[in-house]
């Protein structure tokens, strides 16, 4: 008689980052567990990055974020509906990668015998690691994210890591960016540069003014075309870098997540900053050249090659703050347009095929 099928939970609730960084462990748990069923909880507003993912079994979307703003009657209904389905899913192992007291408590109500965590010196609320019972060895500070996610296979035993992010979208979703190049077929005929200005953190942000200049000479000394890509409540930022640039550019169209990755897949060069846009060009291949400061690049950035990161190392530089305790966002601007326009040049040289006449 065959042994009964595993029954596996991971945990990532958000952001779009931290669930690509998560993509690896995904396929190195399939890899190594190819008949277990395999079910992922995202916050609802996520989920379409992983929906189609052939490792996956199952995605049980939440919505905590809203259920934290609107306490009502049908946030507990909601509550107690999600808490009877993780019971009721019977799961054999959860695993915690983001090592929050809400993401602990998750992990504890589906009285699954074996929850994975991380040590607790590596849990982002120390708290978590008392809900899990199994726990990753130490990582000290200085690795990728990424990795100190694969390092909770350590707790099931040896395992060969798989360092793949696998974006999978429908066709419907690839057809808004086919359409788009289509209405606009000057675009295609040089390689396109993505400008994306947003991000999640006021930090993390670069001026405006300096993109338009970034824009405007990869446009005349490149041979770029720019597209200037925006996101929920940024596309007033693209507008104005585009009455701002000397040069043409096209803004891209609203899109949801998925049909933004079919857009970033049209690309040849990717700039910005720590954002979800950037991390999806970095899963899907894309060269990037980004600004940082609040963060770190060798634990939140790339994980792949073709990537160039650029940062301004000041005493109080990778905070991780929200708002600069300082007022003054020094550390994203000592990093010049021409930093940035180097970069590019190197990454061209190295990574990206130019036209012959480029």
């Amino acid at each position: 008689m065959s042994a009964p099928k595993q029954n596996f939970l991971i945990v990532k609730l958000s952001s779009i980052g931290d669930i690509v960084h998560t993509l690896p462990f995904l396929r190195t748990l399939r890899k190594h567990h190819p008949k277990a069923h395999i079910s992922w909880m995202i916050e609802e507003r996520f989920h379409e990055l992983i929906k189609h993912n052939p490792d996956l079994d199952e995605v049980i979307p939440v919505r905590i974020k809203h259920w934290r703003k609107n306490i009502n009657a049908d946030s507990w209904r909601e509550i107690s509906k999600t808490r009877q389905l993780l019971k009721d899913r019977k799961f054999d192992w959860t695993f915690d990668l983001q090592g929050l007291i809400k993401t602990g408590v998750i992990a504890r109500m589906t009285g699954a015998p074996n929850r994975a965590g991380f040590h607790r010196n590596n849990c982002r609320e120390k708290m978590n690691a008392w809900f899990n019972n199994r726990h990753s060895k130490y990582v000290p500070p200085g690795g990728h994210v990424t990795d100190l996610c694969l390092s909770q296979l350590s707790v099931m035993g040896n395992f060969l890591a798989q360092a793949e992010f696998p974006l999978t979208i429908l066709a419907e979703d690839e057809q808004v960016a086919k359409t788009f190049m289509q209405e606009n077929p000057e675009l295609k005929t040089k390689p396109v540069a993505g400008i994306n200005p947003g991000a999640g953190f006021p930090t993390k942000l670069w001026s405006l003014e300096r993109y338009a200049e970034l824009a405007d000479r990869l446009v005349s000394e490149m041979g770029f075309n720019i597209l200037l890509t925006w996101g929920p409540g940024e596309e007033d930022m693209v507008r104005e870098i585009a009455s701002m640039m000397k040069q043409k550019s096209w803004t891209a169209p609203a899109t949801t997540i998925a049909q933004s990755i079919g857009l970033y897949k049209k690309l040849s060069l990717f700039v910005g900053s720590d954002s979800g846009p950037f991390h999806l060009c970095a899963a899907l291949g894309v060269p990037t050249v980004s600004v940082w400061g609040p963060t770190h690049p060798d634990r939140n950035g790339a994980y792949t090659k073709n990537h160039r990161a650029l940062y301004h190392e000041l005493p109080c530089s990778f905070c991780w703050k929200r708002q600069c305790p300082l007022g003054t966002l020094e550390c994203m601007d000592k990093v010049t347009v021409q930093n940035v326009f180097d970069a590019t040049k190197i990454l061209a040289s190295e990574h990206i095929k130019m036209l012959a006449s480029t």
